[in-house]
């Protein structure tokens, strides 16, 4: 399954090349420059897609296009730095986390709809989740909004 990664970083560091810094181990652990594992949050792509309407609330910057936009870039990097729009990010995600505490341990939730290749039937795609793996990484990312919001850093985001 394809991942999107949340770090937090400084926002002097911030540039459009910034992807150059960060790199992945073969177990997905992400660091910078290539020597510390540094402290981040994995989504699957399709949990992302699920969320995709509140997260598009969002104000953002493309570092690659140097454009000012709303929501994530799905393909490459985006960058959350105003403080209004990680307090934001903070919130929806907490929403997020009060919606999921009411599930059960395993969670299924509709996703894409699909076709069959050779019998080009549609269905809807299932996807499952382990409550406690999501709400941890879901906790892990409204801690860094915070955090990044109270100490004046911005969050990048890598997509798919």
């Amino acid at each position: 399954m394809p991942i999107h990664n949340f770090v937090i970083e400084n926002k002097e560091e911030i540039n459009e090349s910034i992807y150059t810094s960060y790199s992945w181990d073969a177990h997905g652990i992400i660091h910078k420059n290539g020597l510390m594992a540094i402290e981040h949050a994995d989504l699957e792509d399709e949990f992302i897609s699920y969320i995709q309407d509140s997260l598009n609330w969002l104000n953002t910057w493309n570092p690659s296009t140097c454009k000012r936009c709303s929501g994530l870039n799905n393909y490459g990097i985006t960058v959350i730095e105003e403080k209004d729009a990680l307090l934001k990010l903070h919130q929806l995600i907490r929403a997020w986390i009060d919606v999921f505490n009411l599930a059960p341990d395993q969670i299924k939730l509709t996703g894409d709809y699909c076709f069959d290749g050779y019998e080009q039937r549609g269905y809807y795609e299932k996807l499952m989740y382990n409550r406690v793996e999501l709400m941890n990484e879901l906790n892990k990312l409204a801690n860094m909004a915070k955090d990044a919001e109270v100490n004046g850093k911005c969050i990048v985001h890598f997509g798919i």
